[in-house]
């Protein structure tokens, strides 16, 4: 049962069974975002994306069996809350930057430029990280842009 549920929490329902998931779930974490980045301050905004990626890592090794398609299965797609939480930090939320942001991450998540060696760390670890890594470039794009 745990594991059921691990694995619907991990695909965001039906999103990571869409068209594009990786994009769906993106798109779908931009109002969380908005909501978090304008009710807590960037210290907290950073713990709340620390527990979520703590959380995320746990749910989605134990949902990694249920799915065939190793190592990162194109429905789970809570690395892309993750990874889009970390694009924002320290970023004022207009929508420029919402768009700049949304596309930046893609980019980085899709091309994985200069970074494509993090996603083959073994199980949760790869799915997570590459997602992080991509933010984090995504971030720094859009403080340079600022």
């Amino acid at each position: 049962m745990f594991n059921k549920v691990c694995k619907y929490i991990s695909t965001l329902g039906p999103i990571g069974f869409m068209p594009a998931p990786g994009t769906m779930a993106t798109a779908c974490t931009l109002p969380f975002v908005y909501l978090l980045s304008q009710n807590l301050s960037t210290t907290y905004y950073v713990l709340v994306i620390l527990g979520i990626t703590l959380l995320s890592w746990i749910i989605v090794h134990y949902a990694l069996p249920a799915f065939n398609f190793f190592p990162d299965p194109p429905a789970i797609v809570i690395d892309e809350v993750v990874g889009t939480l970390v694009t924002f930090v320290g970023i004022s939320m207009t929508n420029k930057t919402v768009a700049l942001g949304f596309l930046f991450f893609r980019f980085f998540d899709i091309t994985k430029l200069g970074f494509g060696y993090v996603e083959k760390f073994p199980g949760a670890t790869g799915i997570i990280i590459d997602d992080v890594v991509a933010g984090i470039f995504a971030c720094i794009f859009l403080h340079l842009i600022g």
